[in-house]
């Protein structure tokens, strides 16, 4: 029987590049000098909310709607912090926004092709708005996948079971008579990747990369998921 792999996107293929020392430097460029520590608490408060609201964020005014209210989130947080904060909300989402610049992680692109070649069809499910499709494009990530789902397209978010079965049914397109079991997920996050392709059949493959960020998930004790550290290791797993 065939297998099937499929991704989460954040924290597994891609992650901000320098996010919070961008933001620093946005509101530096703005005449506004904070800590890079206090700029790292207000930015997970909003990535916190983004994540929360992804869900919703189903058409083009949908994400302009959301950035602008995570750029809110972002000026509350700083201003529970620093009194004299002064600028706009259209000035915050303004860094905001050029903050927001995505990386491969550096094997990604070598992994993907090497399934690629051995004749692995995958495709990526993940907790994000409408503008996934287009950040894999920019990167150049799209032709390695049969399907890029981000929750927005579904209207419900892992770990709910409903997301991964509409992701089994796309994969299905590919290989008639695929069943949940023939599929791995591989995500950083225990409680949304974990959990949730447990409960959906699949099998879990937890990615714990050296460097973590808080929005990746809490760390947990689970000898019964299969953990690597980069996806060269899921090549070694799966071959």
């Amino acid at each position: 029987m065939k297998k099937f792999l499929i991704f989460d996107a954040y924290g597994t293929l891609v992650e901000l590049d320098d996010f919070y020392a961008r933001l620093q430097r946005g509101f530096a460029d703005a005449g506004v000098l904070l800590p890079l520590e206090l700029v790292q608490h207000a930015a997970r408060k909003e990535m916190r909310y983004y994540i929360s609201q992804t869900v919703f964020a189903r058409t083009e005014n949908d994400w302009i709607s959301l950035k602008t209210e995570c750029a809110e989130v972002l000026s509350n947080a700083i201003r529970e912090e620093e009194n004299s904060f002064h600028l706009s909300a259209a000035g915050v989402l303004r860094i905001l926004e050029d903050a927001l610049v995505f990386r491969v992680f550096p094997e990604v692109i070598s992994a993907l092709e090497s399934f690629q070649k051995q004749g692995f069809k995958m495709g990526v499910l993940s907790n994000w708005d409408f503008s996934l499709h287009r950040i894999f494009q920019s990167l150049r990530l799209t032709e390695y996948f049969s399907f890029i789902l981000p929750s927005s397209q579904v209207g419900v978010q892992k770990p709910d079971i409903r997301f991964f079965n509409r992701a089994l049914e796309l994969a299905q397109q590919e290989y008639s008579g695929l069943q949940s079991g023939d599929c791995y997920y591989v995500g950083d996050h225990y409680d949304g990747d974990v959990i949730g392709a447990r409960n959906a059949g699949m099998i879990p493959i937890w990615l714990v990369r050296n460097e973590r960020d808080l929005a990746s998930g809490n760390l947990t004790d689970d000898a019964g998921v299969l953990c690597i550290r980069d996806l060269n290791q899921l090549k070694e797993l799966i071959v």
